[in-house]
């Protein structure tokens, strides 16, 4: 019997957070490096792992990742017709703590430039940010 839409999200959000890996290195910009993993990901119109340094391990339709600052990531989409105000994202932080915490805007944020393309991620936590490696999934 076919997944239904809603299971087969579910799914690949399991497995971007199954690959997450983290690290630390903070204030860079980091595209997917040369030969980085391009993922699969049939029922996503974009995906990523990052690391805690910003550092994009595996990703699908993600032109970049940059961290302005500690505990602050600005995910940008390659399709730049996708408009984050009108999407939908799921954010999961690689460790599951009740102390830690990962909210992403849906509204262009200066920090990233208000730029339409580009969400802004924050780990952390509440009222401290910190540097968290996570997977976003935008079905």
């Amino acid at each position: 019997m076919p997944m239904s839409k809603k299971t087969r999200a579910a799914v690949w959000t399991s497995v971007a957070l199954g690959l997450l890996v983290g690290g630390t290195w903070a204030g860079t910009a980091v595209a997917a490096p040369p030969g980085a993993a391009k993922v699969t990901a049939p029922y996503a119109q974009a995906a990523a792992v990052v690391n805690a340094n910003g550092s994009v391990n595996r990703s699908k339709g993600i032109e970049a990742v940059t961290k302005p600052a500690a505990g602050h990531y600005c995910v940008e989409l390659e399709d730049k017709d996708l408009d984050i105000r009108k999407l939908v994202p799921t954010a999961t932080l690689q460790y599951i703590s009740f102390e830690y915490d990962i909210r992403i805007s849906m509204w262009p944020h200066p920090s990233c430039g208000t730029r339409t393309d580009t969400f802004l991620v924050i780990t952390g936590k509440p009222g401290v940010y910190e540097d968290a490696s996570f997977s976003i999934v935008v079905p």
